[in-house]
């Protein structure tokens, strides 16, 4: 299994009864409001199915760790039942004539299975399906389907024999199935599309070949017909991108299938297999990609379809007849389940994000994992309230200002009021760090907002940074959009995350962190796509490029040859299965590995900038990973955590010193961000992080506390190279010109030598005792190869006793992020 990447987040900590409101709502990094309808339930987790059982009260709920039977409307817990295991993606469905819900779940030993609730358990129906992740669960006639994800099948169970009858072949990753009445036919849904062709344009998903565009990105989606008595694939019809979610009008022969990555959702007439009219889910008067569609439910009378849309956060109520919107209804982060009640008087909608993260034990110490998903139940809205209700979202989405277009003769300022109107600024340098909080590095600034007492990396670990960030803007309002690498890499590229990213839907087939999943794309593109468009320059060093593997012991030999100031130019060959990023990428800079030293990369870089020097001509947009500062915790004989940090430090600052000294330097910003901040605890927020501007334009001294997230980074880099948002979520993000004047400062800047020693190592387990040896065990075994493969909480404990020592940890909240398959020790399981 060392080889096969999945995600799974267990709450490890006593876990808490949800709640109808909490008081610490977590940050909403995308910029948008959350004013959700209905009477609303908060869960420890992330919810991932909802559904309503025998009458219009009775709500079953399945999240992170357990099934809840709920009494909706009295505020009653009924059951609540511990999964054992992770939760399939809209992993639940009711039975109304068995009169019980059935769930997908992946238990490590016994695979994936088919549970339903008896006597406070949950007992198995049918035996082991597959593997590793499950989607979405269908019933009918006594047959249950459930899409086996990595594995592209169809498992069916006789749920009257509770007898497994085997596996169908699907399309590249299936998720949603619908099944007929008479229990004889399936359809279901294929994230990833159809089976690659000869002569298609191809990259791995995984192990499977998966058909592209000439950007890379996943260039079809489809449903597959299947006969559930010969379980053999019939037809596919081709539908949009990312077809997740999926119900039957079976009188009326349609079919609606919601496409997450095209935002439409297609009607197919299952009599004739073809698709006969796509719904476009564009809800507002500006067109903007990433709304996302994610669940769908049908009225009794089958007049009204309801789509979940995750990006907007809210409910699309459409006329599936005419084919259009007729209004929109709130909800919490990113919803991705939905429900009618029995009598067709209710709508329940569960959200993945909810309320954002945080925990009640400790609210001013926050975690990014530590997810908070939620369900809400209304009555169906009556056309005023559906309108009132509409105007709501629309404001929260940011949507009711107008887009200006660009003047021509607008003056040239450094950060453009409209994308095409000119910038002083010529060159874009964009450095991509790993994992680290804002008050874990900066808590320490007493200017700023920060939390001394969650410092971990302090000034005398990042003295580069520090004097960045007091030099030149303190930014302490910043937020890393993404909860992990798989998400903060989307985020920095493209700024957004598809669907199957977000839930996860890789486990078991990627890590899409680096470039290596091409159904982890969004529809729009990266960056780079758009800066060619518009005939700028780009020149990328190793970011979203698949990692490359170093023995960890050729550390120490690194550092050892930097010292002595030898070449690297010859040492790496790196590429990527993205067509444009591959002819954008220099080849010779190392793509993410914990084992390269941060100032190799920086040599290698310095060489070319010496390079672009002499040839008078450095790229418009510079793209480059500096990862050292992920660690590798206490593992005996590798660098300290802290030397880590001041590698990654001190490359930054001569990095910094060396643009700030070239001829370039006069029409330069340098944007330097982490991709997440999840191996950190934060006393705002687990997204706030580690954010720095520096150009000649920069505020100097300045504190700008405006709220900020990756995507404003990312539009203020589109604003100065004039290039169009990529996404609403770059649309709507404010850009970062507080941060700016138009009076230039050409000061160079002046890195500062490290107090931490580069060569610090951690010692041989032979000469520890008690945690700390435990601890230095512990890292041992941990993957560092990729980032996030070690647990993250489990990590994070360990490099706070190593830094911190006796301090008590922050938060008694526990909570495991992994994106490797790997044991979680006994003694975690609390």
């Amino acid at each position: 299994m060392r080889g096969i990447l999945f995600i799974f987040t267990l709450s490890l900590w006593a876990q808490k009864d949800p709640v109808r409101a909490v008081t610490d709502p977590g940050v909403v990094t995308t910029r948008q409001a959350i004013t959700p309808a209905g009477v609303p339930m908060v869960f420890d987790g992330r919810v991932h199915g909802v559904t309503f059982g025998k009458s219009a009260t009775d709500l079953w709920v399945l999240n992170a760790t357990r099934l809840y039977r709920l009494d909706w409307r009295a505020n009653k817990i009924l059951e609540k039942i511990p999964l054992e295991g992770s939760p399939g993606l809209q992993g639940i469905a009711f039975d109304a004539k068995l009169e019980k819900p059935f769930l997908a779940i992946n238990r490590r030993a016994s695979g994936v299975g088919l549970y339903s609730p008896a006597a406070g358990k949950l007992g198995a129906t049918g035996g082991k399906l597959g593997e590793t992740l499950a989607g979405a669960v269908a019933l009918s006639s006594n047959i249950a389907v459930v899409p086996i994800i990595a594995k592209n099948q169809l498992a069916v169970v006789d749920l009257a024999h509770e007898k497994f009858l085997g596996s169908a072949a699907t399309g590249i990753a299936p998720f949603g199935a619908v099944i007929s009445q008479a229990g004889d036919v399936a359809f279901v849904t294929n994230w990833g599309g159809r089976i690659p062709k000869d002569g298609d344009r191809t990259a791995k998903a995984g192990p499977d070949p998966t058909v592209i565009d000439d950007r890379g990105v996943a260039s079809t989606g489809t449903v597959t017909r299947i006969d559930l008595k010969t379980l053999q694939p019939t037809h596919t019809i081709a539908v949009g991108l990312h077809p997740t979610a999926i119900t039957w009008d079976e009188p009326d022969q349609r079919i609606y299938v919601a496409n997450g990555n095209s935002d439409s959702v297609s009607v197919i007439d299952s009599a004739k297999m073809t698709v006969v009219r796509t719904i476009a889910i564009e809800p507002f008067t500006a067109k903007a990609h990433g709304i996302a569609p994610t669940a769908l439910a049908l009225s009794p009378d089958r007049k009204t379809l309801y789509v979940a849309c995750g990006g907007i956060n809210a409910i699309a109520v459409v006329d599936p007849q005419a084919g259009k919107i007729v209004g929109l209804i709130p909800t919490a982060w990113y919803p991705n389940s939905l429900a009618i009640s029995p009598d067709g008087a209710s709508i329940a909608v569960g959200a993945l994000l909810g309320v954002g993260p945080g925990w009640r034990d400790a609210p001013n110490k926050k975690y990014v994992h530590a997810d908070r998903g939620s369900i809400a139940v209304l009555p169906v809205p009556d056309r005023a309230q559906l309108a009132s209700y509409t105007a709501a979202v629309t404001v929260n989405n940011r949507m009711a200002a107008p887009v200006n277009a660009p003047v021509a003769a607008a003056r040239s300022t450094p950060i453009p009021a409209r994308a095409g109107d000119p910038s002083t600024i010529e060159h874009v340098v964009l450095i991509v760090k790993e994992n680290r909080s804002y008050d874990q590095v900066f808590g320490d600034i007493s200017k700023g907002n920060g939390d001394a007492s969650l410092v971990m990396f302090g000034r005398d670990v990042t003295p580069n940074q520090h004097k960045l960030a007091e030099e030149f803007v303190l930014l302490d309002n910043f937020f890393a959009t993404g909860g992990n690498s798989a998400d903060g890499h989307q985020w920095i590229t493209q700024a957004n995350e598809t669907d199957y990213a977000l839930w996860p839907g890789y486990a078991g087939r990627s890590y899409p962190y680096d470039g290596n999943d091409p159904i982890a794309y969004s529809k729009s593109g990266f960056l780079w796509d758009y800066a060619l468009a518009a005939k700028r320059t780009v020149r990328v060093y190793g970011e979203y490029a698949p990692g490359i593997r170093v023995p960890s012991a050729k550390r120490p030999e690194l550092l050892d040859r930097w010292k002595k100031g030898d070449d690297f130019s010859k040492d790496w060959q790196v590429h990527s299965p993205i067509p444009p990023l591959e002819k954008l990428l220099v080849k010779n800079f190392p793509t993410f590995s914990t084992s390269i030293p941060d100032v190799a990369r920086a040599q290698i870089y310095l060489a070319d900038l010496k390079r672009m020097e002499q040839e008078n001509s450095m790229p418009n947009l510079t793209m480059m990973l500096l990862p050292s500062d992920h660690t590798r915790g206490t593992d005996p004989g590798e660098s300290t955590p802290q030397a880590m940090v001041a590698d990654n430090d001190l490359a930054v600052g001569q990095i910094v010193e060396a643009l700030s000294k070239s001829k370039f330097w006069h029409k330069m910003v340098i944007f330097i961000v982490e991709d997440d901040a999840q191996n950190g605890v934060d006393h705002v927020d687990g997204h706030r992080t580690v954010a720095l501007a520096v150009s000649p334009y920069t505020r100097r001294g300045h504190v700008d506390s405006t709220f900020y997230s990756t995507q404003s980074m990312i539009k203020t880099i589109e604003l100065i190279l004039g290039l169009p948002t990529m996404s609403l979520f770059d649309l709507i993000a404010e850009d970062m010109r507080q941060s700016f004047q138009a009076t230039p400062d050409l000061t160079p800047y002046k890195a500062v030598e490290e107090k931490i020693s580069l060569f610090d190592m951690n010692p041989p387990l032979r000469s520890l005792k008690a945690q700390a040896r435990a601890d230095a065990a512990a890292s041992s075994k941990m993957r560092f190869d990729i980032p996030d493969a070690a647990p993250t909480e489990k990590l994070n404990r360990i490099l706070w006793r190593a830094i911190r020592g006796n301090v008590p940890y922050p938060g008694a909240r526990r909570a495991v992020f992994a994106p490797l398959s790997l044991e979680v020790d006994d003694d975690d399981r609390k």
